[in-house]
């Protein structure tokens, strides 16, 4: 673990030569997994309501209990989010448990097949699960790719390098907008199905 006392004078030359290797690639797979982490949650904002038509048609609401009407799309972001924070003290536990770098991984991998498993969806149920499965993976990858480079960098500079990393969450923000607007411009008559 870094030392939290270490005042050593910033370099000329930026922090990013003060890093070893290792730190550096630790530094780039946190930063890349919490920038696709973020593409990933836009996209499905961008994704959700044509996702929702084809796999529900033009009624778009659903019963909860039986009774209680919601539409389908603030259901499936619910339970996103329920995921979300779920795979947020999950996978905290567990890197604290089994290592960060094991467990950063696990959750990339998780957001990333649960996220391709939501195009293959049928019906609104196994939607609903895998965009939970997502919101578990989605959840468990900030905690731990901050805690992986607060743990890996140099005191000094540990200020710095979280702010890039938080920084790239806009960059994931972003890219997922630009993503979205080639897709619309790409998508040509009723086609419901170019989510996928």
């Amino acid at each position: 673990m870094a030392n939290l006392s270490d005042n050593s004078a910033p370099s000329a030359n930026g922090w990013w030569s003060q890093l070893n290797k290792y730190q550096r690639l630790v530094f780039v797979v946190a930063t890349l997994a919490w920038l696709f982490d973020c593409l990933d949650q836009q996209l499905f904002n961008l994704a959700r309501s044509p996702a929702m038509s084809a796999l529900l048609g033009a009624n778009q609401e659903l019963k909860i209990f039986g009774k209680f009407p919601i539409a389908a799309g603030a259901l499936a972001t619910s339970i996103f989010v329920v995921g979300w924070a779920t795979g947020g003290m999950i996978f905290g536990s567990l890197g604290d448990r089994f290592g960060r770098a094991k467990m950063l991984s696990v959750t990339v991998l998780l957001y990333s097949i649960a996220t391709g498993l939501s195009a293959l969806s049928t019906s609104f149920n196994d939607f609903a699960i895998y965009r939970f499965i997502t919101g578990l993976g989605v959840g468990g990858v900030f905690g731990l790719a901050v805690a992986l480079v607060a743990d890996t960098v140099p005191g000094h500079i540990r200020p710095r390098a979280l702010g890039v990393l938080q920084s790239f969450s806009a960059v994931g923000n972003c890219a997922a907008g630009f993503i979205g607007l080639a897709i619309a411009m790409t998508a040509i008559g009723d086609n419901t199905n170019y989510w996928k």
